[in-house]
């Protein structure tokens, strides 16, 4: 059965393998799921492209290449998928085995993939799935194991030859979403401590965190959509022990988002109270206004948090800097700004944090 067609740019008469996906919209479906942006850089299109023309010629090696590159700038279900496909038909198992890794760490039930690995069966039952349980050597990230968001990991620090355990795993997908990092001790005398690194293996501001011994730990944060991290579990005083690590996202968001820039703001109407959140010192959230008259509109946050430090920022339609609301340095505080608007005047409010707070409020325009 042939689950996708080529896209009409490939040759009458090209023959992709019947699993390959080729279809250019797939991907930017997938992309605008992932990354929660549309996918406007035409080197990855063109690129997704490439693979399948070489494919379509009989070039599996030449596709494969051509995939092994498009990740690293679109690491999306359909372009590991294909990989695998690829690997699995020039023969090389191993490397088709860890494509669907990748699939299925970031999409469990990718259905196109479970029915190719199912049906190759030189692919090993259980091979692509992400690690559930510490695998040797995974001492340093480029062996990291892949493991998968909210699925437990056993693993154990051994001692003297075996001081470090690295695994990867992926953010969440749209839109950003905080994440905890959580490792149970299963050991009294295994000290841990844990360190989270981005994919350029710089230690992330709320990456580190160590424990006494026999105490369990965890750490959280916002990574970007669909990004790599890296998580190193050591020791503090060399002595090793058992442990469970399990990486939950927290669904943090609401449900305006994303709306992380003035180009994916969410529109208000005039006397409409929305409740939204800002979910770390990281989240900024925009809104768009349409004034039915000319005249002040007073924009009001109303705070429904005792943490939250709100600040306020207007901008007009060309994007220009309006002003920003009077500062307030307690956190609880509300906030209130006046517009002097234009009739059928649109204008931006930037909502955000100070001090690295976060909390939820509450916005109308009246």
């Amino acid at each position: 059965m042939r689950w996708l067609v080529a896209r009409r740019t490939l040759s009458t008469r090209a023959t992709l393998p019947s699993a390959y996906l080729a279809d250019r919209n797939l991907l930017k479906t997938e992309y605008a799921k992932y990354y929660g942006a549309p996918l406007d850089d035409p080197k990855i299109a063109a690129r997704f492209d490439q693979a399948a023309e070489a494919a379509s010629r009989g070039s599996l090696a030449g596709a494969a290449s051509v995939l092994e590159g498009a990740v690293k700038l679109s690491a999306l279900p359909v372009v590991f998928h294909d990989l695998g496909v690829a690997y699995a038909s020039l023969g090389d198992f191993g490397r088709a085995a860890d494509a669907f890794r990748e699939v299925f760490a970031r999409e469990p039930e990718y259905a196109v993939s479970r029915k190719f690995v199912r049906e190759v069966k030189s692919i090993p039952a259980g091979a692509p799935e992400p690690f559930t349980r510490e695998q040797e050597p995974n001492n340093e990230p480029s062996t990291a194991n892949l493991i998968a968001l909210r699925a437990p990991v056993t693993g154990e620090i051994a001692g003297s030859n075996d001081t470090t355990d690295y695994f990867k795993l992926i953010a969440p997908a749209a839109p950003r979403d905080l994440i905890t990092i959580a490792l149970e001790n299963h050991s009294i005398n295994f000290a841990p401590r844990i360190h989270v690194y981005d994919a350029d293996l710089r230690l992330l501001s709320w990456g580190e965190k160590t424990g006494r011994p026999g105490e369990s730990i965890s750490l959280g944060g916002g990574p970007k959509p669909n990004s790599i991290l890296y998580v190193a579990i050591t020791a503090t005083d060399g002595t090793g022990g058992q442990y469970l690590l399990t990486v939950k996202p927290e669904s943090s968001f609401d449900k305006y988002e994303p709306n992380d820039d003035i180009m994916s703001s969410r529109r208000v109407a005039i006397g409409e109270e929305l409740s939204a959140n800002i979910m770390d010192g990281g989240d900024s959230d925009f809104f768009t206004i349409q004034s039915p008259r000319r005249g002040p509109l007073t924009i009001d946050i109303r705070n429904r948090s005792n943490t939250l430090i709100p600040a306020l920022t207007m901008y007009d339609a060309n994007h220009r800097n309006l002003g920003f609301a009077q500062e307030v340095r307690k956190p609880g505080s509300d906030v209130r700004y006046v517009l002097d608007a234009d009739k059928d005047g649109v204008y931006f409010i930037q909502i955000s944090s100070q001090a690295g707070s976060a909390g939820g409020y509450s916005l109308r325009v009246d």
